[in-house]
């Protein structure tokens, strides 16, 4: 609701940007947040009023909580979130405003209506699960501050207060957050009936004067209302729009939806003594053989939950954030020479001066940091490895520890103003306090965070997505892989109106009922429906989701006259009068029998019902996997594959030059890419634009799409003409000149200079520029290869990369190097393979050749040779 607002609002021409100012916006309210709260616990605990505070007293403080909410401001993980479409920004400003209503009712509790703060409260945590349900969580923190306020603080009272306020976290969540949509969808009048209780509830108490009984009253029916936002969901997906993620138009379905049941279920703690041995925490619960493997690595459940899901996944990311980032690339440590560990080192020490001088507040703190960190961990029971960096995901612990950051500052000061009392002075030690912490602590913290987390100049998202949907004919059909390379594509198509005659269907999402459904009966924007011959009924059947299937090969016919007609193809030489191909099951299972995912069985109808209709393609981003046995016929076509009636020799052989070209060189776009000037985490960066990992890794396709057309135009003696200002067939010599702009293209679009470029798509460009008589372009790769495979320390690697070096060199001529690497090759892997080679570069270099040397009778030559690997 909040993103459409934003959209209409003319910050930005870009729309996205419109949507993602939402984000700023919301992380700005929560640094400023951040603040007041970090004032608020130093008065509490300095028991003054801030009026009666000296100049000294109000600099540390207040100096004191800047640095706090900006070291949440520039902390890795808070910055990220800040600055993309997405959740967690509300999430965290909604955590901030309960936690800072919390503590403006703990001042206000002994005036008349200080109610009015606890249900506007309630109302926030209603409205804040609308964006994400990490809100509950401060939910104890919060009792902690209302019992503490009420009550005297004794054993009973504490267990009493821990009762309570777990009872009444249990009406919240699961009791109104999953229940009553269950009850809705059950029946509408007993939800309905339900909420009236709870209004005339509100009435009773109101009328009796049951002070307490009518705020508790009063607060769930402002969480009933808040959450009742939601509505927007079921009334929105009555019109079908084009993108109806879980099509939740019934209360059943918003019921499904709403408790993300498409996510299934992970355990979490089990007391089955018979399944588990006892083990309180099931922790490696998996029975996948990725994660079967890696079990094997720890001795036990603890060691797994200690080292794993504590220590690498929420105390590493502490670190990140607080003590420095080793790098940029998944599964990165912490580097202390980063930030020097000051933010941790400052934090720690205020936890321990807050708990000092204030135990009750600090216990409120520590409770929110446990429960949305470490113990938050425990519930989620994540498994090794995980597709992405989960820190976001304890973002609220790292606000928790932002305010000790803040306190610790104050701490500084308080504990210089125990030996020194000249006001004079204690003015002078809380200024270079407060410098010490803008400068060490933000100051650091914005420099190191201000270049990797901008996305000024990335175009990535946006250019990819277009590129992709223009390697696509019209009216095709696309399968894509999972959320990196179909939401920007979506975007595209439903913002800017680009490209909406392609159906993009995401395999991941196939494996849904809604989806397919949606595929198979909807046209957005007019777009033809995906062909399926699934009856509705089954799809929406338990038996959809896994088919019982038995190995066999697959005949399909080919209209050939009518592809000749699309002119689609040139002749109609190559085109089969059928295609086959082996559809093996996914889950393999004995004598050839076994299951296919739901997914698989929508590609293989949507090939069966279309008859060769509309084109359909694989992104290159699809696993082999899920491409249902068709390797051998498809065809490159820039970033996507093409199902063609035609069968190479081997897996993705097949290329259509002029095809490629004509993307590559005249559709697609490539903005910003060459302005990669490195990565802060190892390089000296002034300028330019940052890309990380995953984009780094996502714009490598374009090297390797440049390198598949530069090897055809090798392979091909005769040439093809593909690029603009060639007219006919290519001479060899022109051929050549095709490989060379090809590759020059590539070079411009993503330059290997920025070190980048995969070591293996090195040492082929060095091949190719050599081969098509460009020695000097390819001798100027040759230093940033050197530097690549130096940095590859593997010791099991280091014959092959030896091997690939050496033929980099003879490559451009430098055959007394490539001497120098094969012949201790050889004398270790006597292999004639590698004997012919080091012939071949004597020869070259004009040195004698060397006889192979006598072998006794009964020796082998070695079979694990790394000339024959």
């Amino acid at each position: 609701v909040l993103g459409a607002v934003g959209a209409v609002i003319p910050t930005f021409q870009d729309i996205g940007a419109r949507v993602t100012f939402v984000s700023v916006l919301f992380s700005s309210f929560t640094v400023m947040l951040t603040y007041l709260i970090t004032i608020r616990l130093i008065t509490i605990y300095r028991a003054i009023a801030p009026d009666s505070w000296t100049l000294s007293e109000k600099i540390s403080a207040y100096g004191a909580a800047v640095i706090g909410s900006l070291a949440l401001a520039f902390c890795e993980t808070f910055w990220f979130n800040a600055v993309e479409a997405e959740v967690y920004a509300g999430s965290m400003f909604f955590t901030a405003i309960v936690v800072w209503l919390i503590l403006k009712w703990y001042e206000v509790a002994d005036e008349e209506g200080n109610e009015r703060w606890l249900m506007l409260l309630m109302y926030m945590m209603g409205l804040a699960i609308g964006v994400h349900l990490l809100n509950l969580l401060t939910f104890f923190g919060i009792a902690l501050v209302y019992y503490y306020r009420r009550h005297e603080i004794n054993l009973r009272s504490f267990a009493v207060m821990g009762a309570v306020s777990v009872g009444l976290f249990i009406l919240i969540y699961p009791g109104i957050v999953k229940y009553l949509p269950r009850l809705m969808a059950f029946s509408p009048v007993l939800g309905l009936l339900f909420i009236a209780a709870v209004a005339g509830a509100i009435y009773y108490t109101h009328i009796n004067r049951m002070r307490l009984a009518n705020t508790v009253a009063v607060s769930l029916f402002l969480v009933i209302i808040g959450y009742l936002s939601y509505g927007v969901i079921y009334f929105r997906a009555q019109a079908n729009p084009p993108m109806n993620e879980n099509s939740p138009a019934t209360m059943e379905k918003l019921y499904y939806y709403l408790n993300r049941e498409q996510y299934g279920d992970l355990p979490t703690i089990n007391f089955d003594a018979t399944k588990y041995e006892g083990r309180l925490f099931p922790r490696r619960w998996s029975q996948e053989p990725q994660h079967q493997g890696i079990y094997t690595r720890y001795a036990s459940d603890w060691e797994y939950f200690w080292s794993y899901q504590i220590n690498h996944m929420f105390n590493r990311y502490l670190g990140w954030n607080f003590i420095g980032r080793a790098s940029d690339i998944q599964e990165a440590g912490v580097d202390w020479s980063r930030l020097w560990g000051i933010p941790f080192i400052v934090g720690l020490f205020g936890m321990i001066f807050h708990f000092r001088k204030d135990w009750k507040m600090a216990l409120v703190v520590l409770t929110i940091f446990l429960v949305t960190g470490p113990i938050l961990n425990i519930y989620l029971n994540q498994q090794e490895p995980q597709p992405r960096e989960r820190d976001y995901s304890s973002i609220a612990a790292f606000f928790a520890f932002a305010i000790w950051i803040g306190i610790g500052i104050d701490a500084l000061f308080e504990t210089i103003r125990e030996t020194v009392k000249e006001e004079k002075k204690l003015i002078g030690a809380s200024i270079a306090l407060c410098l010490f912490g803008l400068v060490l602590i933000n100051g650091r913290m914005f420099a190191f965070n201000v270049q990797t987390q901008s996305r000024a100049g990335n175009y990535v998202p946006f250019d990819y997505a277009y590129n992709l949907l223009n390697s696509c004919e019209k009216d095709g059909i696309l399968f894509t892989n999972g959320d990196n390379d179909t939401f920007p594509l979506w975007y595209l198509q439903e913002v800017e109106h680009i490209r909406t005659d392609i159906r993009v269907v995401n395999l991941s999402l196939a494996n849904t009922d809604w989806y397919v459904l949606q595929l198979k009966n909807d046209s957005p924007h007019g777009s033809k429906p995906v062909p399926m011959s699934l009856a509705d009924e089954f799809i929406s059947s338990d038996r959809f989701s896994y088919s019982e299937w038995r190995a066999q090969k697959i005949t399909m016919p080919v209209p050939k006259q009518k592809l000749l007609t699309r002119n689609e193809f040139k002749t109609s030489d190559n085109i089969q009068d059928t295609v086959s191909w082996q559809f093996d099951p996914v889950i393999p299972g004995a004598q050839g029998r076994g299951y296919i995912r739901a997914q698989d069985l929508v590609v293989y109808d949507i090939m069966k019902t279309n008859k060769w209709e509309r084109p359909i393609y694989f992104a290159i981003t699809v696993s082999d996997g899920n491409k249902i046995g068709l390797d051998k016929h498809l065809r490159m076509d820039g970033l996507a594959y093409k199902v063609v009636p035609i069968e190479s020799a081997g897996s993705y052989d097949f290329v259509d030059a002029e095809i490629m070209a004509d993307k590559l060189m005249n559709t697609y776009k490539y903005r910003n890419l060459n302005l990669y000037r490195g990565n802060p985490y190892t390089d000296k960066v002034s300028n330019g634009v940052y890309y990380d990992e995953n984009t780094r890794r996502l714009v490598s396709n374009y090297k390797n799409v440049f390198l598949r057309l530069a090897a055809e135009y090798h392979n091909n003696l005769e040439g093809i003409s593909a690029v603009k200002g060639t007219d006919g067939k290519a001479s060899q010599v022109a051929n050549k000149v095709l490989v060379v702009q090809t590759l020059d293209k590539a070079e411009a679009v993503w330059p290997s200079a920025n070190g980048e470029t995969d070591y293996r798509v090195l040492q082929n460009f060095i091949r190719l520029y050599a081969d098509a008589g460009r020695r000097d372009k390819a001798q100027a790769l040759i230093p940033q290869l050197e530097k690549q495979i130096a940095e590859i320390t593997d010791p099991q690697q280091q014959p092959q990369l030896k091997y690939m070096l050496a033929q980099a060199y003879k490559s451009v001529g430098n055959f007394t190097q490539a001497i120098a690497l094969i012949e201790p090759l050889y004398r270790e892997y006597p292999d004639p393979a590698l004997k012919q080679e080091l012939d071949d570069a004597k020869r070259a270099a004009g040195l004698k050749v060397d006889p192979p040397p006598a072998l006794p009778p009964d020796s082998t030559v070695r079979k694990d040779s790394s000339a024959q690997k």
